[in-house]
């Protein structure tokens, strides 16, 4: 059986030995997550929410890349699209959170289902290229309707204030809905990339032929994928406005979507739960190059990315299990050696 078929057939990220392991591991985070606003700064609370949303909108990423092979270089706009049409909705509709949220998503669904009908026939360089013209396309419309966006200006959001019942702070407020939000986005995503869904996706990055004789839709399968992971970039662009509070168009230049995928293959595009990773490197790491030095920041934060995929070319959480079977291997080996060692001595 070819490699392909058994993807189809096996699907990714199964169920395994592993799974009670992984599940409990998964269930003690979000237990972590849920208590650290009882000890965290507001300023923490702010950068772990743009954690989340930054992962949420890599978690599309790598639906789109990561499992059914498409190249997408437009995920900035489609970031774009969630978080105006999510402060919109709040400014002129009276939408509350759920609802600035809900409405992004179906409208950047929308938008991903309509932009992804050209990636039935095309893929590579032609798809990259015409996903490029959107990613840049963006903020040139933005800045058009500035009777409604802002233009050059911006936007103000009106950030959610707590329930009076509720004893809380705003900051640990927004960080709660974010972190709900996204708890709902991975596990959606999980269990959709767990079933039959995630075999076709599987399928079609690996053998578009082989997977259509085995009856998959594989054109459906493409643009089905582009939708959805387009409308988790929007529920990412609508989750930032909750911590940030304010945005402008240049926030969504072409840079933004290269940043997206350089992260999401750092954290393990092949990965769903890579995308926790996507979006702390997405936060942190070129705040961390700047504090080194204004002037080389984009140098260091290069470099950053290329020690990653030369250390961990299938990213860190895709190369973590290798990396922990050679550290196995590698302790078999000098238990071996000094059992070798200490037999020549009583001998």
């Amino acid at each position: 059986m070819t490699k392909a078929l058994q993807a189809i057939r096996a699907g990714s990220d199964q169920p395994s030995r592993s799974a009670a392991f992984r599940h409990f591991g998964i269930l003690a985070l979000l237990a972590f997550a849920i208590a650290l606003p009882a000890i965290a700064s507001p300023y923490t609370l702010f950068q772990l929410a743009g954690v989340m949303a930054f992962a949420v909108a890599a978690l599309g990423l790598n639906v789109i890349t990561g499992y059914t092979g498409q190249v997408s270089l437009a995920h900035n706009a489609f970031f774009a699209v969630g978080a105006y049409i999510g402060a919109m909705s709040t400014a002129y509709l009276g939408a509350g959170p759920l609802g600035s949220v809900v409405i992004a998503a179906v409208v950047s669904f929308a938008a991903g289902f309509v932009a992804g009908i050209p990636a039935q026939r095309l893929r590579g360089l032609y798809l990259a290229l015409v996903t490029l013209a959107i990613a840049v396309s963006v903020t040139p419309m933005i800045k058009q309707f500035e009777a409604y966006t802002g233009g050059v200006v911006g936007f103000r959001v009106d950030q959610p204030a707590p329930p009076a019942w509720l004893p809380i702070s705003q900051d640990s407020w927004i960080y709660y809905l974010v972190l709900l939000f996204a708890a709902i986005a991975f596990f959606m995503t999980y269990n959709l990339l767990s079933g039959s869904v995630g075999r076709s996706f599987v399928g079609t990055k690996e053998a578009e032929l082989a997977a259509g004789s085995l009856g998959i839709d594989v054109a459906r399968s493409k643009v089905m994928a582009f939708a959805y992971g387009s409308m988790l970039a929007g529920i990412g662009g609508a989750l930032a406005n909750f911590s940030i509070g304010y945005i402008a168009p240049d926030s969504f230049s072409l840079m933004l979507s290269i940043g997206f995928l350089a992260a999401a293959v750092v954290g393990g595009i092949n990965t769903i739960w890579g995308a926790i990773i996507a979006g702390i490197f997405l936060q942190y790491v070129p705040s961390f190059a700047s504090d080194i030095s204004q002037a080389l920041s984009g140098a260091i934060y290069g470099g950053i990315l290329i020690i990653c995929v030369i250390v961990m070319p299938k990213g860190i959480l895709g190369s973590l299990p290798r990396l922990i079977a050679n550290f196995q291997t590698i302790r078999r080996e000098s238990r071996a050696e000094a059992t070798k060692a200490l037999n020549k001595v009583a001998n």
